[in-house]
This record gives structure tokens, C-alpha cells and sequence, in this order.
């Protein structure tokens, strides 16, 4: 019991820091449909702030109004941004979407085509099972439809629910624009004003565990996105080359899996090889060998080098986190599961050694 009081009297600073991160914590999980914007708007511009600082010191003027400076920056990487998502969705619209309107003109005639085939493969394999199993056969493929459908149909309630749900978003996202304005115009006057009011102590563990979200969650975005625009472009470039039928759209499908750990892989795939067995099944093999060669340029050669050592977890850490990540907030949990935890892992870390630290002193 002595000990235990020693220990709390010791580094009662950083227990007070920790347990109160876990009750800020705790208030943004708990009212996270009021926070969302303003924590987007927070990662947007963190992610901006790099080339605001970058483009102040290197542009002329400034000195007498370095506010000034910084405004005329924002507005105009905000003019630039607008331009690339015009364009973006000029792209969209003109490619993109034309690929996926005549996608799904044609998806009762793919989903059938596919059905078909499966079908035909069944029929085989039936031709092959025992006559003592056949029973038991039936009955396991009746069952996994049955299991399949329902899974569907679940899937998009949800989803429909949750758009629904989700509809008191839209005034908070219609803001977000001038939340990354004004946090990247008084960036350095919101963190001392947030530490200004903080003890020196406190203060000190802020702006280190700060510098770990930013570092770890920063690096995990930029990363994804970049690795996220050359697997599209792989994707692309291998469709077009086998000339399968909508590249644009699956290229964008395959980007965008990306960002989900594990199932993203195996989703971009799987659709790939399904409009390949729909529209050209002489060239299914071509294309699973492609999805494969890209996959294994990822794993071996880009996520090593843009991920770097960051979100060095093992597979069987990642496999947890996504699944209790989905098992508590469901898409976005199993999605940010991994740089949480790797957050996570930091933070321990940090804590760990600012304990040694205070040991030894």
C-alpha cells in the first residue's frame, strides 16, 4: 500500500495527464456527431499547415502584415484546391461516371452472366461429390445462400440507416471549409492560447502527445493517399492493357479500398475478377495474376518505403484492432483501427519512458 502511494505521489502529473486525455477522450466518443467536423477540419489542416509555413517563408512580402500574408496563402491554396476538385469531378462525371452508368445498365445482364457461372461450376463439383454426400451438399450450398442474402440485406439497411442517421452531419460539414480556414489562419495562437492555460507540466505532455497524433495519424494519411493513387493507376494501366471493360471505374474502387485494412484488397479484387468472368472470362486468369502482381508491389515495395516504420504492426495486432475497431464503431472503426493503434502504441511508449524518467530522477 506504501508503495502504491509512493508511485501515485511520485508521478501523480502523469497519471492527472492520462486520466484526463481518457475523459477528453471519452466526451468526444460520446458526442463525436458534434465533434466530426471540427476533428476533420483539425487533420485537414494539419496536413495544410506544412505548405502554408513553407510557401510564407519563401514568398516575398509580409512584413509589416505577416497576417495578411497568411490569409491572401490560404485563400489561395483554397483556389487552387477548388480547381483540382473541379477537375476531379469534371473527371468523374465525364469517365468515371459514364463507366459506371453503363456498369449498372449493364448489372442485371453481368450479375447474371456471373450467376450463371457459378452456377455451371456447382453443377460440376455436384458431379463429383459421392452419392453418400450429395444431401449433405445441397444442403450446405442452400444454407450459405440463404446466409449470403441475408448478409446483403442487412448490409443495406444498415448503410440505409445510418445515412439517415447521419442526415444532422450536413450543417457541420457545410462548415467545414471555414473551420480549416480559420484553424489554419490562427494555428499558432489556438495551441499557445490551449497551453497558455494548461500548468508547465501539463503543457509539456500536451505538445508531446500532440507531436505523436501528428506524426503517426499525418504519416498514415499521407501514405495511404499517395499509395492509394498508384495502386489506382497500376489497376488502371493493367485493365486497360487486358482491355477489360470499365478500368475507370474499378481503377477508382481499388484506390479507394485502400484505406480499408485487410478487406480492401480481397474487395478490389474480387470485383475486378467478377466483371472480368461477366464480360471476358478467357482473360479471368490474366487478371488475377495482375491483381496479384500489384498487391505484391504493394506489400514488398510501397507500403515499406511511404509507411516506413510508422505503422510497422504485426498482422496479428492488425487483425485485432480491425475487428474490435468494427466490433465498436462498426465501417469508420474497422477503417481507423490501425493508425489508432498504432497511435496507441506510441502513446504507451511515451508514457512508459516520461514514467522512467521520473523514476530516475
Amino acid at each position: 500500500m506504501n508503495s502504491v502511494s509512493a508511485v501515485i505521489r511520485k508521478h501523480w502529473q502523469l497519471i492527472t495527464f492520462v486520466i484526463s486525455l481518457l475523459l477528453f477522450v471519452w466526451l468526444i466518443w460520446n458526442f463525436i456527431s458534434v465533434f466530426l467536423p471540427f476533428l476533420i477540419g483539425l487533420t485537414i489542416a494539419y496536413l495544410l499547415l506544412p505548405i502554408v509555413r513553407w510557401l510564407e517563408k519563401r514568398l516575398p512580402g509580409g512584413e509589416r502584415h505577416p497576417e495578411l500574408k497568411r490569409i491572401s496563402i490560404i485563400i489561395g491554396i483554397y483556389f487552387i484546391a477548388l480547381i483540382i476538385i473541379a477537375g476531379m469531378i469534371f473527371y468523374m462525371f465525364a469517365v468515371i461516371n459514364s463507366s459506371a452508368s453503363l456498369l449498372w445498365q449493364k448489372s442485371p445482364q453481368l450479375i447474371s452472366d456471373i450467376v450463371a457461372r457459378i452456377q455451371s461450376w456447382m453443377v460440376a463439383i455436384r458431379l463429383e461429390v459421392p452419392a453418400s454426400m450429395l444431401q449433405q451438399y445441397d444442403q450446405t450450398i442452400e444454407s450459405a445462400g440463404v446466409t449470403a442474402v441475408n448478409a446483403l440485406r442487412n448490409g443495406f439497411g444498415q448503410g440505409f440507416s445510418i445515412a439517415l442517421s447521419s442526415a444532422g452531419l450536413i450543417l457541420g460539414f457545410l462548415s467545414l471549409p471555414l473551420i480549416v480556414f480559420f484553424m489554419l489562419k490562427d494555428w499558432d495562437n489556438l495551441r499557445d492560447g490551449l497551453c497558455g492555460i494548461m500548468p508547465s507540466w501539463a503543457s509539456e505532455h500536451a505538445k508531446n502527445v500532440a507531436g505523436i497524433l501528428g506524426r503517426v495519424m499525418g504519416s498514415y494519411i499521407r501514405g495511404q493517399t499517395i499509395m492509394s493513387i498508384i495502386v489506382g493507376t497500376l489497376v488502371f494501366t493493367m485493365l486497360t492493357v487486358l482491355r477489360i471493360e470499365f478500368a475507370p471505374a474499378l481503377a477508382v474502387w481499388a484506390a479507394l479500398m485502400e484505406f480499408i485494412p485487410l478487406l480492401g484488397a480481397w474487395l478490389s479484387i474480387l470485383a475486378g475478377v467478377a466483371i472480368a468472368l461477366a464480360t471476358d472470362p478467357a482473360k479471368v486468369v490474366w487478371v488475377i495474376i495482375g491483381y496479384v502482381i500489384i498487391q505484391q508491389i504493394e506489400g514488398n515495395v510501397l507500403f515499406p518505403r511511404i509507411q516506413g516504420t510508422v505503422m510497422k504492426m504485426n498482422p496479428v495486432l492488425i487483425i485485432f484492432a480491425s475487428i474490435a475497431g468494427a466490433y465498436l464503431a462498426g465501417l469508420v472503426g474497422f477503417i481507423i483501427a490501425v493508425p489508432v493503434s498504432a497511435t496507441l502504441i506510441e502513446l504507451l511508449k511515451y508514457f512508459r519512458r516520461s514514467a522512467q524518467q521520473k523514476a530516475s530522477e
